[in-house]
C-alpha cells in the first residue's frame, strides 16, 4: 500500500511539473491535445487557451465609467470657475461704478442758523456741493453730513461730507470750515429717526450730537426733553427736546423719531 501511495505522489508531482512547463512554453500544449486521455486532453487544451489568452491581451483601455467621471469632474470644474469669473467681473464693474467723487467749492455761500440743520441741501441746491460717479451718475442726494462745532471758538463749525457707495463702504470728501454766528442755542441730532429692538435700553440724549449756547458752551446736560418713550412696546414715539440760552434768554427745540420694532 505505501508503494501504492508513494507511486500516486510521483505521478502529481510529475502532473505538476508538466503542467508548468506547458504553462511557460518548454513543453507545447498542441502534444498533449492528440492524447487519448481526456482529463490530460482537456488540461492541456485549457492551457494552450490560456497561453493564447495572455498573448491577445492588450493594455484595456480606460473604461468608460472612469471617463464619465473625469468628464464630469472637469465639467464640473468648470463650471465653477466660470461664476467665479462672472462675480469677479460683477465685483469690477460695482466697483468701477461706485468711484465716487466728491466737490465742494472753495467759496461757500453764506450759512444762518437755521441752514446747518440741512447743510447738505442747502449746499447742493446751491451748487457748491455735488457727488458724481466715473460714469457721470449723481450721487448728490446721498451725500452724508457730520457737523462738529468747536467750543472753544463759538461759531465755527466743521462739516465732513461723504457718500455710502456700497455695504459698509464710506467714500469721504472734502472738510468744509464755517462760521456762523449763533443768535440762539443749536441743537442737532446724530440721526433724525433711531430704529431699536423691543426691550432695548436706550437713552434718547446719546443721539444728541451738538447742543451748545451762543457762546459755545456745551447744555447737553440742560436739555429738556418733552415726549413719552416705552422701548417695550412696539411703536413709533417723537421726542422734543429744548434748551435754554443762558447768555441772552433764548431757546431751541428740535424732534427726533424713535421707531420700536418687534425683535424677530
Amino acid at each position: 500500500m505505501k508503494n501504492f501511495f508513494k507511486a500516486l505522489a510521483i505521478l502529481i508531482l510529475i502532473a505538476h511539473v508538466i503542467a508548468g512547463m506547458i504553462y511557460i512554453g518548454i513543453i507545447p500544449a498542441e502534444f498533449f491535445t492528440n492524447l487519448s486521455l481526456p482529463d490530460a486532453g482537456r488540461l492541456a487544451e485549457f492551457f494552450l487557451r490560456l497561453k493564447e489568452g495572455e498573448e491577445a491581451v492588450e493594455p484595456a483601455p480606460p473604461l468608460a465609467e472612469e471617463e464619465n467621471v473625469e468628464e464630469a469632474v472637469k465639467a464640473e470644474a468648470e463650471a465653477e470657475a466660470l461664476p467665479a469669473e462672472e462675480t469677479d467681473a460683477a465685483e469690477e464693474k460695482e466697483e468701477e461704478k461706485d468711484a465716487v467723487t466728491i466737490e465742494l467749492s472753495e467759496t461757500l455761500p453764506e450759512i444762518t442758523e437755521e441752514d446747518l440743520y440741512d447743510l447738505t441741501k442747502v449746499l447742493v441746491d446751491a451748487g457748491a456741493l455735488k457727488a458724481v460717479d466715473d460714469r457721470g451718475v449723481d450721487w448728490s442726494d446721498r451725500i452724508i453730513c457730520e457737523l462738529a462745532a468747536d467750543i472753544e471758538d463759538p461759531g465755527h463749525f466743521t462739516a465732513v461730507f461723504s457718500v455710502e457707495t456700497g455695504e459698509g463702504q464710506i467714500e469721504r470728501g472734502p472738510e468744509a470750515d464755517m462760521r456762523v454766528e449763533l443768535t440762539e442755542p443749536f441743537l442737532a441730532f446724530r440721526e433724525e429717526e433711531v430704529t431699536i429692538s423691543t426691550g432695548t435700553d436706550y437713552d434718547p440724549v446719546r443721539n444728541i450730537l451738538i447742543c451748545m449756547d451762543v457762546d459755545g458752551t456745551v447744555l447737553t446736560e440742560f436739555a429738556a426733553m418733552d415726549g413719552y418713550l416705552n422701548p417695550d412696546e412696539p411703536g413709533d414715539y417723537e421726542l422734543r427736546f429744548y434748551i435754554y440760552s443762558r447768555v441772552n434768554g433764548s431757546f431751541a427745540s428740535r424732534t427726533m423719531t424713535v421707531h420700536v420694532e418687534e425683535e424677530s
